[in-house]
């Protein structure tokens, strides 16, 4: 697919500031840009909407590199599992509303933990299917143009999806609409400024890699979030407190994830987020 873009953006996609500046340029000549009030980047032009909905229409179904959903079912299963675990530590079950849920494993595992479960994607023929398969009542299209209902939901699930919407920010206040007061929100999203990310950038920073910026995954991703300053912003601009957040650890053994006390040191590529509405 060739890339087509919009026009450049004079303000953050998160919190909305006009202080952003451009940041970097990977290895395929496309911008990034960062935000000096809440310290998030984004690509800068972005895409444009047809390109998204050409992308995510083949986006479930091709076999592209490093996708998220190309391994087998079976660990996918014991990672959501060990995610609605985490946030029943804060919350019982009660309405379940998955954003981006791609296969469907989530919201399996949430409906089997005793969760009422709905779910969105961005593709109308692929969710139809999943709705079918799972029995399950689904929404496709723009989320922010949804029509939900205001405070319905307990818990909003967005694993790995923040990361790939142009309008951030927007979802983000949909999502305070939709949540009870007291509700949970648990974000997972790649951390840019991981251990491993912040090698790669000095070796970028002496022309050591051929791939500069491999790791924003361009070809996938917007925005691009360090852990701590998202849990500020999302304090701050949308009324949502941090109750947990660690690594997002992807070792699986047995059937379990591989948890360890040292996941609250955020060096990993991914960390995951509970957050209570206010």
């Amino acid at each position: 697919m060739n890339y087509s873009f919009d026009e450049l953006l004079t303000r953050c996609t998160i919190c909305n500031s006009e202080n952003i500046v451009n940041y970097t340029v990977d290895h395929k000549g496309i911008q990034i840009y960062k935000c000096n009030n809440c310290e998030v980047k984004f690509m800068n032009p972005q895409f444009t909407d047809q390109y998204l909905s050409d992308f995510y229409a083949q986006y479930q179904n091709k076999d592209f590199k490093h996708h998220r959903y190309g391994d087998d079912k079976n660990p996918r299963f014991a990672k959501h599992r060990d995610n609605i675990n985490l946030i029943s530590q804060y919350i019982s079950p009660g309405n379940f509303f998955s954003i981006g849920s791609g296969n469907g494993f989530d919201m399996a595992v949430a409906r089997e933990m005793g969760w009422r479960v709905e779910g969105f994607e961005v593709d109308e023929d692929f969710t139809k299917k999943l709705a079918a398969e799972l029995d399950l009542k689904m929404f496709f299209g723009d989320f922010v143009k949804l029509s939900l209902e205001n405070e319905k939901y307990d818990c909003v699930y967005m694993n790995h999806v923040i990361e790939h919407p142009k309008n951030p920010g927007e979802y983000l206040s949909k999502i305070a609409q939709i949540l009870k007061k007291g509700g949970i929100l648990y974000i997972a999203t790649p951390n840019i400024d991981s251990l491993s990310i912040k090698l790669k950038k000095a070796m970028d920073a002496f022309g050591l890699r051929k791939k500069k910026g491999s790791y924003y995954d361009t070809w996938q991703h917007l925005t691009y979030y360090n852990p701590y300053r998202f849990s500020e912003i999302l304090k701050k601009k949308y009324g949502f407190e941090t109750l947990h957040l660690s690594n997002d650890v992807k070792q699986i053994k047995d059937g379990k994830v591989q948890n360890s006390a040292m996941d609250k040191f955020l060096y990993k590529s991914g960390f995951r987020m509970v957050l209570r509405k206010h």
